[in-house]
């Protein structure tokens, strides 16, 4: 008859070792499997760069963090732009290709085109006697070819009645005959 095992044979430590090391095994593989958690979005800014007869132009300034142990990558920007929370000035989408590492605060630039879709909003903002607030939401798409998801982000900001001053010396046409910059 065998004389009985015990807890600390060699037999006995070696098989624990096994099973552990193959719990831990699939522990680790599981984890590595888990879905990407989604980066996280910071809008730092929103500036105004020109404003004129065709429509506002805005530069669009978002900080991205990747969370994960792999790169991820953003595909596009969407936004739609509020003026005075009262006149849509429409939608855009830019396609913005960027890498995304790990734990790295990226920043994202987007310059956004928005087109004057309702007419009266040029004329609010030509009316305007003090600052114009605006407001953008929209999405951040990352991922890839196979899997995507559409963050969103919201920012607001405002158009100084500096920039709307010069935005409408810049879209007057010059006057035949009139020279503002010669001397008489």
């Amino acid at each position: 008859m065998d004389a009985p095992r015990r807890w600390y044979s060699r037999d006995v430590i070696s098989r624990r070792l096994l099973f552990f090391a193959g719990l831990a095994g699939a522990l680790l593989a599981a984890s590595a499997c888990s879905k990407p958690e989604p980066p996280t979005l910071v809008p730092k800014e929103a500036k105004v760069t020109a404003i004129g007869p065709l429509g506002l132009d805005i530069l669009l300034r978002i900080e991205a963090t990747n969370p994960n142990r792999i790169t991820l990558s953003t595909q596009n920007v969407t936004g739609k732009a509020t003026l005075d929370g009262k006149w849509d000035l429409g939608t855009v989408t830019v396609a913005q290709p960027l890498v995304l590492p790990p734990n790295v605060p990226t920043t994202i630039d987007v310059p956004m085109k928005l087109p004057w879709s309702d007419v009266k909003a040029l004329g609010a903002l030509a009316t305007a006697t003090g600052p114009m607030p605006y407001t953008i939401e929209g999405t951040v798409g990352v991922g890839g070819e196979k899997l995507n998801v559409n963050l969103p982000f919201s920012i607001s900001g405002t158009i100084t009645r500096e920039q709307i001053a010069s935005a409408a010396l810049k879209a007057m046409p010059a006057l035949p005959g009139l020279d503002l910059g010669a001397p008489r």
